[in-house]
């Protein structure tokens, strides 16, 4: 079951508070830190306490920090620990910042630093925040689900960490300052932005502010979606489409939209216009039969249309029995492309194969085997999700955070900015689309505007695309949090090499950025967000 809000004793330790200075910390103090060890019932969830492991001065002068790093110990002794990082500025602003990680976690993602922030933006930690994040519960990479075997390794992943992880890192902050943070963030991105969401939904009260990019917030829809992926690609004969081919697609969709946002600038910022003008017959071979790299089979035209549509799930969830389709003929480039293909067509098998393998049918296979059947060496590739409608229900409901019944945050007075890349090929855009409309009809519009925000982000896919955006997500929050300046339209700055600086409106949803027609295409006051 999902965790519940505890209101619990705020903080115990076997050392004695330090006193420092109100938002100040030097080199003794943090190095005294190697002593706490916080009791379990500092913890607003089950653990076994929590104990500092290293403690070390880090950064560079002008920009030194305390670095922390602990354990929260399980309930049960066979589950793994949960590994956190807590960074500490010297010069400390009062506020705190949890970060949170990617795929199935198992290790700690950049627990310094805010998620797409701009280069020329000071880092999280030079900004005086204190930064955290743990690895989830669990030790592994980002595609290993083997862990969830474990009950509580599980439950952690679903969401308990985040609590447990929060406790902690405030109990030190505490111990280090003398008092806990004015205001608390999350933020995150793909996993992470699940966890943000997760974060207001579970433990509202713990939150201030949440940035969520990218959120996997129905994980197990998204993972049955990858199973059908996966059938369409390794159980279809001839349906595979070769990176050549995914080239062609990409640039095929580029060459009849590009322009339709009234620039020319290889980034398709108008994909609804796109969709209604693309064909994709045109790149159906003579007969339907492969030819070769400069046309598309039948059996390829259907995987292509399969994705551009809400792709079944083969069971009825809380949510519904489609996943939100790909934005295969919105924008994506190649490489995202071939990232839901793979780099080839034979079957893969379950643990290693010779080829790179659809992400999103790799992801999938992971939770059918471990989560679903619990069988490391069970073909997901005959999985029938509907002779398991049992316990799917019971997984969405642990670690499914779909709920736009948020108003305990909104009362606590937080605010949310959502954003999403309209070529993202790991975790549709419509997906979190479907969010943003559930609160919508959940507030209405006038009121969701009031603590809400979301983006869509043109040309930008889960990490990269052809718009590789950076954006000052955390000033944008603290500002609208702390000052209550209304984030209005946002810019972002590109990063990829060639393009770097190059800038562009973050448009609030459903606009997009129209290029005026004059001015220089590289400054954000050249477009208009408008609407089709």
């Amino acid at each position: 079951m999902k965790a519940s809000l505890c209101l619990c004793p705020l903080v115990l330790f076997t050392a004695t508070v330090l006193s420092a200075p109100d938002k100040s910390l030097i080199q003794a103090q943090c190095v005294a830190l190697k002593n706490v060890h916080i009791s379990a019932a500092a913890i607003g969830l089950p653990t076994r306490g929590a104990r500092v492991t290293t403690v070390a001065m880090a950064g560079h002068p002008g920009n030194q920090h305390c670095k922390v790093e602990g354990q929260i110990e399980p309930v049960d002794t066979d589950a793994p620990d949960i590994n956190f990082e807590l960074y500490l500025p010297l010069d400390w602003n009062g506020k705190a910042l949890q970060l949170g990680g990617s795929g199935f976690d198992g290790a700690i993602k950049d627990a310094d630093t805010a998620r797409l922030a701009p280069a020329a933006t000071p880092g999280a930690i030079k900004q005086g925040y204190a930064t955290f994040a743990s690895d989830s519960g669990h030790q592994g990479g980002v595609s290993d689900a083997s862990f969830t075997l474990n009950q509580e390794a599980w439950d952690n992943f679903a969401g308990a960490q985040i609590k447990k992880t929060h406790d902690v890192a405030v109990a030190l902050i505490r111990q280090a300052y003398g008092r806990k943070p004015d205001r608390m963030y999350f933020q995150g991105n793909s996993q992470g932005g699940h966890e943000a969401l997760a974060a207001i939904q579970r433990f509202p009260l713990d939150y201030d502010g949440a940035i969520a990019i990218h959120p996997v917030y129905n994980v197990v829809e998204l993972h049955l979606a990858g199973i059908s992926i996966g059938k369409a690609i390794y159980n279809t004969p001839g349906a595979w489409i070769s990176p050549a081919k995914a080239a062609l697609i990409a640039n095929a969709v580029t060459g009849a939209c590009d322009k339709l946002d009234g620039l020319a600038d290889g980034v398709v910022a108008d994909p609804d216009a796109c969709s209604t003008t693309f064909k994709l017959a045109h790149l159906r071979c003579p007969e339907g039969k492969d030819v070769g790299a400069s046309c598309l089979s039948d059996p390829q035209i259907a995987l292509v249309r399969m994705l551009d549509k809400p792709v079944p799930l083969g069971v009825s969830l809380l949510t519904g029995d489609h996943f939100a389709p790909w934005p295969i003929l919105r924008g994506a480039d190649a490489s995202a492309l071939v990232s839901v293909f793979g780099s080839g067509a034979n079957r893969p098998k379950p643990e290693a194969s010779n080829i790179i393998i659809s992400f999103p049918y790799m992801m999938g296979d992971q939770a059918v085997r471990y989560e679903v059947m619990r069988d490391a060496s069970y073909d997901s590739l005959r999985f029938d999700p509907a002779a398991h409608e049992t316990r799917l229900k019971e997984l969405a409901v642990q670690i499914d955070n779909d709920s736009a019944d948020i108003h305990a945050f909104v009362q606590h007075g937080g605010k949310l900015l959502l954003m999403h890349g309209t070529a993202d090929m790991a975790v549709p855009p419509g997906n979190t689309v479907a969010y943003y409309e559930k609160l919508k009809a959940e507030f209405g519009e006038q009121e969701l505007h009031r603590f809400a925000r979301f983006y869509l982000a043109p040309g930008f896919t889960h990490s990269s695309g052809t718009y590789r955006v950076s954006w000052d997500s955390l000033g944008t929050l603290d500002k609208w949090v702390v000052h209550g300046i209304d984030p209005g339209q946002q810019v972002m700055t590109d990063t990829n090499k060639a393009t770097a600086g190059r800038e562009m409106p973050l448009c609030d949803y459903p606009l997009f950025p129209r290029y005026n027609g004059k001015g220089d295409p590289k400054v954000a006051s050249s477009f208009t967000c408008a609407s089709r």
